[in-house]
């Protein structure tokens, strides 16, 4: 298990580096992030919320009970276009509408190091989406309208304070 860092944490802006090489520390830090991710009752992560600066990402499809691990992942194709309340596990109780690609394929590597395609829609696109923007130092509140970050004005200040 690992603490999630939450909004206004500097490792949340920072681009994370590229994993050059599957070893022993990226499988802990994957085992460890699946384990966080089903604790705190997600369906996706960044390491970099786990404070590790690399790109790994973890989502859990609910529907087929598919976990996915995605390292050094990048966009290849996106279809369409959907706007959706979206939260996030570093933003509690906080949710923005987003326009997302309602289909996305990401290109990587899996946990073995096998290079991987998966084929995201809907709720799943939306996921990879938004652990790939961590993955780059995007968060939803870059996203957010001026209307919705006056609207959790003050959930949003108490998550700064707490990291002073």
């Amino acid at each position: 298990m690992r603490r999630i860092r939450k909004y206004g944490e500097e490792i949340l802006r920072k681009k994370a580096e590229e994993v050059k090489n599957i070893d022993g520390k990226i499988e802990k830090l994957i085992r460890s992030m699946k384990e966080t991710l089903f604790y705190s009752n997600g369906i996706g992560l960044a390491a970099p919320q786990v404070g590790v600066s690399k790109r790994v990402f973890i989502v859990y499809d609910r529907e087929k009970e598919n976990l996915i691990t995605v390292i050094n992942p990048e966009i290849i194709e996106k279809e369409g276009e959907d706007i959706d309340l979206e939260g996030c596990l570093s933003f509690p109780e906080i949710y923005f509408s987003i326009k997302r690609a309602k289909r996305v394929i990401v290109k990587g590597y899996n946990e073995k190091g096998k290079e991987i395609i998966v084929e995201g829609y809907n709720l799943i696109s939306r996921c990879f989406q938004h652990e790939i923007d961590h993955l780059n130092g995007i968060l939803i509140i870059d996203y957010a309208t001026e209307i919705e970050k006056e609207q959790y004005k003050e959930k949003l200040e108490n998550l700064l304070k707490k990291k002073k």
